[in-house]
């Protein structure tokens, strides 16, 4: 069930990398997976690559939310640094349930047995500062929510209404998510 709706988030994603081609936006893939997040294609204009990378994602395992979306801030401040880039726009394809804390993706230390796990409060109060930043930062943040009808949290919207979300994603993109 997990897969399916990787490969779905995955389309969509290509269909936005597909849209992105078209304006000529840079592109930057940064994968949140096992205890860490990781810039998997730095902001480039080469789609082509990216497809390739994109193809490439390995998925399971833990879900290191709060470190990819915090990567992704300090990838598009360092873009924005470079003048090369107009506006930031963070596209987070998410369920929303994130399991590890970002202190345990950044400090290696803190995944020791005997370390205290956050709860799942914790966590969502981690992601929602973040988001919160992302919007203070000037940046937009199109979260793509993957979660499971059945059995939603709805955390993924809480993500984007902290954010304040001003979509981008072509009704094109969303559709062929949702189709998928």
């Amino acid at each position: 069930m997990a897969l399916n709706r990787m490969q779905n988030a995955k389309g969509a994603a290509m269909q936005l990398l597909s849209e992105s081609y078209t304006s000529r936006d840079q592109v930057s893939i940064i994968p949140f997976r096992g205890d860490a997040a990781d810039v998997l294609l730095p902001p480039s204009r080469s789609i082509a690559m990216a497809r390739k990378r994109l193809e490439r994602l390995p998925c399971g395992g833990g879900s290191p939310l709060a470190h990819g979306l915090s990567m992704a801030v300090r990838v598009g401040l360092n873009a924005e640094k470079s003048g090369d880039v107009g506006r930031v726009m963070i596209v987070a394809i998410t369920d929303g349930r994130a399991n590890i804390s970002l202190k345990r993706s950044t400090d290696p230390d803190s995944s020791a047995t005997d370390a205290p796990k956050p709860s799942t409060q914790d966590l969502k109060d981690e992601i929602l500062e973040i988001a919160g930043k992302i919007y203070k930062a000037g940046m937009s943040l199109l979260v793509i929510d993957t979660e499971n009808k059945f059995v939603s949290t709805g955390f993924a919207k809480e993500i984007a209404r902290v954010a304040q979300v001003i979509s981008s994603a072509t009704k094109e993109a969303l559709a062929a998510f949702k189709s998928s």
